[in-house]
């Protein structure tokens, strides 16, 4: 029977070994979460409610009345920066880099602001991919917190000053943007404002899967989809998939 003691010491140090292994894969998954996963929700659920409320609720008119300087202009072009921020982020640290429905509704989104055509002319909220990544880097920056070096947006206070200089203050795309949203009596008689629409849409479909997958949510109810028309749509492969449970865990499997 003596053989029974080293067998068991070793499945001990297995288990214990195991254990640790586990614990500690946890916590790095926490870590990237709140490093990555957690401020890119935030950045997806800002805009999305942004664009909403543009084209949806009337939401010209209390902006207007907040800012009645018409800096709203320039904090809706700081939330799309914002966001195409983080997505470059997300595609290259945390838990997602690799997950085929986070990719596709990633790109999907980056396409709505990209897209162009007849029916939807180059103008604005209108980023080719090229510029879409530049600005994203403008609005990044690296400092020092809790885990080591993290990755954090600049505030929207500096992106505003930084707006006078070049290259932003050379950018058409950010000019005819920034006009558009101050001299728009309405967001739907704006050129261009089916690429928000879109791009809502994608961000509604892209957060409902992130959070299923988290497990929590950064919006107690039902999130809306703006009404979309064909003008300004991405192509057909990347059309919006329905957002139900079921829908989810069929898309994921």
């Amino acid at each position: 029977m003596q053989w029974l003691i080293p067998l068991a010491t070793a499945v001990w140090a297995i288990w214990t070994w195991a254990h640790d292994h586990e614990r500690e894969r946890q916590r790095e998954r926490e870590r990237m979460t709140a490093l990555y996963v957690n401020p890119f929700l935030s950045s997806c659920e800002d805009l999305q409610s942004r664009i909403y409320k543009l084209l949806e609720l009337d939401g010209l008119r209390s902006l207007r009345e907040r800012y009645p300087d018409g800096s709203y202009a320039e904090e809706t072009l700081y939330l799309i920066v914002r966001l195409f921020g983080w997505l470059a982020a997300v595609s290259r640290h945390g838990p997602y880099t690799q997950d085929p429905v986070m990719i596709r509704l990633a790109t999907a989104v980056r396409r709505a602001f990209a897209t162009a055509n007849p029916e939807c002319p180059v103008g604005p909220f209108n980023f080719f991919i090229p510029e879409q990544k530049a600005l994203g880097k403008m609005v990044m920056q690296s400092m020092k917190g809790e885990h080591g070096r993290e990755l954090d947006t600049i505030s929207y206070y500096r992106f505003k000053s930084n707006l006078q200089s070049p290259p932003l203050s050379e950018s058409e795309s950010v000019r005819q943007s920034l006009e558009a949203l101050r001299s728009a009596e309405n967001m739907k008689g704006v050129a261009g404002w089916e690429r928000l629409a879109w791009a809502q849409t994608y961000l509604v479909d892209l957060l409902s899967y992130l959070e299923d997958r988290e497990g929590y949510s950064l919006f107690p109810g039902e999130r809306l989809k703006c009404r979309c028309t064909a003008a300004c749509s991405p192509p057909v492969a990347l059309k919006p998939k329905p957002t139900s449970r079921q829908d989810r865990a069929r898309l994921s499997g």
